[in-house]
């Protein structure tokens, strides 16, 4: 009979493999109804208990368990205040977690006489245990998980594993799990991204800073311990190049930006020797070819680890994207794309943080400088934002969009006269923080029907004074709203200000088919190159223009060098045009080569791009289709009227054009119709652009059957 329910308290900090060994073995135990692990509140270098628990919530896949926040930070102490809390009633029968061969067995041993003494004496200020509560004893016996050095895994040594950088020690804390979730963890936690292991675990020095201020603490000081793990665990893969992508030179670059100067390492003297290595490392990356793109020597420039988190889309705050998006997906393996299907399917996209809605409305970014509101909507209006005057004139005669703008403005003036100026200048720091944020005016109608007007923030993000992103905070929209709301001002003339909206994912019926039949895809795009589910996507569509590029040079009798390949792979895969198409061609003795790069270079590339996309694309727009069905709580006031109002205007657009007998616009017409059917067809149309999910500390947006639908409302409605 299953009615015990084991109590496993512990700081937790963060959790281990050990601890959830520990959870399963009880949970398995046949009179053992629940286990619930009481996690205290005191932070461990950074790792804070929400933290901890976004942890578990990846980890933890048995129901049987769960995670419960404690006030207390003494282990023993939390399992008799969780006692004490029960209602008077509570009928039961409760064990303290320990194992039989772990230290922590001896708790036990006073446990049960000390909940006899509460229930009848009761504590010193007289509150009892419930008469009903019957503790016993409960332990197991099972050795600590260990590492292959002996020592118990545990969490100060994962911490120790996150300082030092090294990803190997960290992984054997967590054995038996996936390794997608692994270096989830990992990234959550603060560690240097692996991309696919192609950096190593050795990051050392700049690891150790980065991870430190990641987790909310202060770079180790140097000649400190902790600096000198770290450099030790960095001096040992600096003895050697580490091939890396080129692609990522200019996320690279913005690291090391952010690393100077939000450190506080950038004098003027070190600005000009920053730029200087800057410059270096541009000229050693342009010129140092391998088959994985580029060699980075950690002897001449110094490491970065990258950790940018994206939320933006258009204009100002740039283009948000999906999983298989290659300016996002080379880190990503064909593991980490199974495990977001699956999170997905299951309901779970929100383990990281909440799902949230992407709306399809006007993007600004707003700011508060000089006591007054200010927008931009591109790069030179960060650095000298408009007025709400300049707003207006900005976009004057345009009709419903001159109001929804106009408006908006007006509205964000007068709510933020009712917030504090200390409180605007802790949020945006005089200008220097923007909140970016989406205008829905129903009178500005893309493709969603949205009956109401609202104002709603996303996120902010901090720029230095050249315009470059500093630091996003992803859950910055809420601490605007919560400043307006908080000062009565969320309701105005025309608008509403509003938080991201967020999104319920429910698990879709037979999820298990749907996994089966999208990892099948995955499989098989795997398998055509010999690839394993641990390598990144990358690699795939380097092979896959590898060997278009084979193709052809044979075909012309070209018998091409790899380092040709190469640099081909690496301009026209990764749209990297700092390789200069012209001193390829130089290097290429084969005249009919030499035309046909020029040809396809100007014209025909972009095209196989999209059809080296295509099959990842299929996979996550059915996948996005598939959750957005089984979501809800849109902001569409409406869902069903919206669902309705955009069948209509498909159907007119085919009547319209059926008639025109335009050949070309019917065409497109009918491949965007095929992809509607691909997804599931119009029962798939949902009143939502998309939704935005957090993988592996990112953001990413799952768009559905809209990227069709935008096609046909969009591109097809406003070319006739």
């Amino acid at each position: 009979m299953k009615n015990v329910t084991v109590l496993f308290p512990g700081g937790f900090k963060p959790i281990t493999g050990a601890h959830m060994a520990l959870a399963q073995r009880y949970a398995q135990n046949p009179t053992v109804n629940k286990v619930i692990m009481l996690i205290g509140p005191k932070e461990r270098d950074g790792i804070t208990r929400d933290t901890s628990i976004k942890m578990f919530n990846l980890l933890n896949k048995n129901t049987n368990i769960e995670i419960q926040p404690t006030n207390f930070n003494s282990p023993i102490m939390a399992a008799y205040e969780y006692l004490f809390e029960l209602p008077e009633d509570t009928q039961g029968r409760f064990a303290l977690a320990a194992s039989e061969k772990d230290d922590d067995y001896v708790r036990v041993k006073s446990f049960l006489p000390n909940i006899d003494k509460y229930k009848t004496v009761g504590d010193r200020s007289g509150r009892k245990i419930p008469a009903g509560v019957d503790a016993i004893e409960l332990t197991v016996s099972v050795d600590p998980l260990k590492y292959k050095d002996g020592n118990a895994i545990s969490a100060s040594a994962v911490r120790a594993a996150l300082n030092a950088d090294a990803y190997s020690k960290f992984k054997a804390s967590y054995p038996n799990y996936d390794e997608s979730i692994i270096k989830n963890i990992w990234q959550m936690l603060g560690g240097a991204p692996t991309y696919g292991d192609v950096m190593g675990e050795g990051d050392g020095l700049w690891a150790n800073i980065r991870a430190k201020r990641k987790r909310g603490g202060t770079p180790a000081k140097k000649g400190s311990k902790a600096y000198k793990a770290a450099k030790k665990a960095g001096d040992k893969i600096n003895k050697e190049s580490i091939g890396i992508q080129e692609w990522f030179l200019q996320e690279l670059e913005a690291d090391v930006n952010e690393l100077f100067e939000d450190g506080g390492y950038m004098t003027p003297k070190g600005s000009q020797a920053h730029a200087k290595k800057i410059k270096k490392l541009r000229k050693a990356l342009d010129k140092q070819d391998t088959e994985d793109g580029f060699v980075y020597n950690f002897d001449k420039y110094p490491k970065t680890v990258f950790g940018t988190k994206y939320l933006n889309e258009g204009g100002l705050g740039g283009h948000m994207s999906h999983p298989f998006d290659k300016n996002r997906s080379q880190s990503l393996s064909f593991a980490d794309f199974k495990e977001m299907i699956q999170r997905g399917l299951q309901g779970r996209l929100d383990i990281e943080s909440a799902v949230t809605e992407k709306t399809d409305g006007q993007n600004i970014f707003m700011t508060f400088k000089d006591g007054e509101v200010k927008f931009a909507r591109n790069k030179t209006e960060r650095k000298n934002p408009l007025s709400v005057k300049g707003l207006q004139a900005k976009f004057a005669n345009r009709g419903p969009i001159s109001a929804a703008f106009g408006e908006a403005g007006n509205d964000l003036a007068a709510a933020f006269q009712k917030i504090s100026p200390e409180q605007l200048q802790n949020i945006f720091q005089n200008g220097k923080v923007f909140a970016n944020m989406e205008i829905i005016y129903p009178d500005t109608k893309n493709v969603i029907a949205y009956e109401i007007a609202v104002l709603q923030f996303h996120n902010l993000v901090e720029y230095d004074e050249n315009g470059n992103v500093v630091q996003t905070d992803l859950d910055g929209g809420n601490v605007v709203q919560k400043a307006v709301t908080d000062a009565n001002a969320d309701m105005q003339n025309t608008f509403n200000l509003i938080p991201p909206q967020k999104i319920k994912i429910g698990a879709v019926e037979n999820f298990q088919d749907y996994q089966d039949a999208l990892f099948n895809e995955l499989d098989q795009l795997r398998d055509k190159y010999n690839l394993k589910d641990t390598d990144s996507v990358s690699t795939y569509h380097k092979a896959w223009w590898r060997d278009l590029i084979k193709e052809k040079a044979s075909k012309v009798g070209y018998d091409i060098p790899e380092e040709i390949i190469d640099q081909l792979v690496t301009r026209w895969s990764f749209n990297d045009k700092s390789n200069s198409i012209v001193k390829i061609k130089k290097q290429i003795t084969n005249p009919e080569f030499v035309e046909w790069v020029t040809i396809f270079d100007k014209k025909d590339f972009k095209l196989y791009q999209k059809q080296n996309l295509e099959p990842f694309e299929s996979i996550f727009l059915k996948l996005g289709a598939e959750i957005m069905k089984n979501a809800s709580n849109f902001l569409a006031a409406n869902p069903t009227a919206a669902v309705q109002s955009i069948r209509k205007e498909i159907a007119q657009i085919i009547r319209e054009l059926r008639s025109t007998g335009d050949i070309g616009q019917m065409a497109l017409l009918k491949t965007q119709l095929e992809r509607i059917k691909q997804l599931g067809g119009f029962e798939k149309i949902v009143p939502v652009e998309g939704i935005v999910f957090t993988y592996g500390g990112n953001t990413y947006k799952l768009t559905g059957a809209f990227a069709p639908i935008n096609q046909i409302l969009g591109t097809l409605k406003y070319s006739r």
